[in-house]
């Protein structure tokens, strides 16, 4: 499997979404195949990466998917679409009537159980998405006619609904009409506030050869935990470092994927000059993390390329950091988070949001984050560059291990720098005007042999 750059593939990973701050997420999903599709759609909020809304999507050959996230009104996060393709649940298709995101997966009443983070409604508010394809559709079927428009409209979404409702034709058999995954499948994230005028958007990543070829997917329910980002086939995995390529294998399907997300070092860029109202924030997402530390997928202790069990909100990682000005001059290490593991910072969320400049506070400036890794505070000049050093010598357990012994340095990660700047006086008229950009993280991939000499 590996990371595709022309971003096609059988998984899709958005590395945000929010409704903090006035702001609503939309993403899209594009098939871009002449065959049917059966997908999970999962949304996993920030903390730990539980699951706070799972459903399935069918796409008909060549159709186009969208879904909002947005604010539900009582605190917590919810989501609708407007768009005509099958879904089960059925979901609503106005934002005043929109689905919300369930807590039961971290509040002690759903299949997971607590996991000692918070229980309320506002830890839905934000996180990430993760889309698996499950297989396609058998053509010519039953299935595929349903899915299949008509005048825009697909000829019978309840029937698709009702194949898993008691007694339903996928309850006794799932993989009826379902054939092996083939891939083809874009995505787009969106996060737009309306009221201010802002928008930040991306590509998802994509995971090709998710699945060995010819081997099938799992066609589960919709509330199913399965498939997930670590359900894979595949045990190689395709990784790009400054060296050239390698071809890793591994003995769990979920260290194949985490490796083509692997980096031991995150560069990007800040702006903060206060004249032109510039604000900078990072979004750092660990898609993986959860099969390490959370203690309902981990039976015993942490596992590589982590280093703490998700316990009383939070899961820790050290990290070192360095900040450059745009004349090359360093500014030295700045102690964004404190903590007993030692390094210049902690990432603690499988999603978090490192700002820049701005004042130690409960929520970030310009996302309006609440899983604020914390505040870059300290540095004398107002824009530049930072690396974070995700394999630090305090953190040995950054590793991990391919079966041949060859080893990546880092954690899996991903995510992007988002900045505004204001101007208030565009024109000369006085009026105000923001200006927003999204760039993805540039990440290092370093790989040892056992002897710590460079892989090749």
């Amino acid at each position: 499997m590996h990371l595709n750059p022309n971003g096609l593939g059988q998984v899709l990973v958005y590395p945000y979404y929010t409704v903090n701050n006035g702001y609503a997420t939309f993403f899209t999903i594009t098939n871009t195949t002449d065959q049917g599709k059966a997908l999970k759609v999962r949304l996993l909020e920030g903390y730990n990466g539980r699951d706070v809304q799972d459903f399935n999507v069918y796409l008909s050959p060549n159709d186009y998917w969208v879904g909002a996230v947005v604010d539900s009104g009582n605190g917590g996060a919810a989501i609708f679409t407007n768009d005509n393709s099958c879904t089960v649940p059925k979901l609503p298709r106005t934002s005043a009537t929109a689905l919300a995101l369930t807590t039961a997966n971290f509040d002690g009443t759903g299949t997971q159980g607590a996991d000692g983070g918070p229980t309320d409604v506002s830890r839905t508010r934000e996180g990430h998405i993760e889309i698996i394809e499950m297989g396609t559709v058998a053509n010519p079927s039953a299935t595929l006619s349903a899915i299949t428009h008509v005048q825009g409209v697909p000829t019978d979404c309840p029937s698709i609904v009702n194949a898993w409702g008691n007694g339903g034709q996928w309850t006794l058999d799932a993989s009826k009409d379902i054939g092996p995954p083939s891939g083809g499948l874009f995505g787009n994230g969106v996060i737009l506030n309306v009221d201010k005028g802002t928008v930040f958007s991306y590509g998802a990543d994509a995971i090709a050869q998710f699945y060995a070829r010819g081997d099938r997917g799992e066609h589960s329910g919709p509330q199913a935990l399965t498939p997930n980002i670590s359900s894979a086939t595949s045990l190689t995995a395709d990784v790009y470092t400054d060296d050239g390529p390698l071809s890793l294998t591994y003995a769990r399907p979920v260290d194949a994927v985490s490796a083509v997300f692997m980096a031991d070092k995150i560069q990007n860029e800040f702006w903060s000059l206060q004249s032109i109202g510039a604000t900078s924030e990072w979004v750092i997402t660990y898609p993986t993390k959860r099969f390490y530390v959370d203690p309902y997928w981990v039976t015993g202790a942490v596992l590589p390329p982590f280093d703490q069990k998700f316990v009383g909100n939070s899961s820790y990682s050290p990290i070192d950091t360095d900040f450059f000005d745009r004349e090359e001059a360093i500014q030295g290490k700045i102690y964004f988070s404190v903590g007993s593991l030692g390094g210049d910072g902690l990432l603690m969320y499988e999603t978090q949001v490192p700002i820049f400049r701005q004042p130690p506070a409960a929520q970030s400036f310009l996302l309006g984050s609440r899983l604020v890794a914390g505040s870059v505070g300290g540095i004398e000049f107002d824009n530049g560059w930072a690396r974070f050093d995700l394999a630090p010598t305090v953190a040995p357990s950054h590793r991990l291990v391919a079966t041949n012994g060859n080893v990546l340095l880092g954690q899996p990660v991903t995510g992007f720098w988002v900045n505004q700047l204001i101007n208030g006086n565009a024109d000369g008229k006085g009026v105000l005007a923001n200006y927003t950009a999204l760039y993805p993280h540039k990440l290092h991939v370093a790989c040892q042999r056992a002897d710590g000499t460079p892989c090749s």
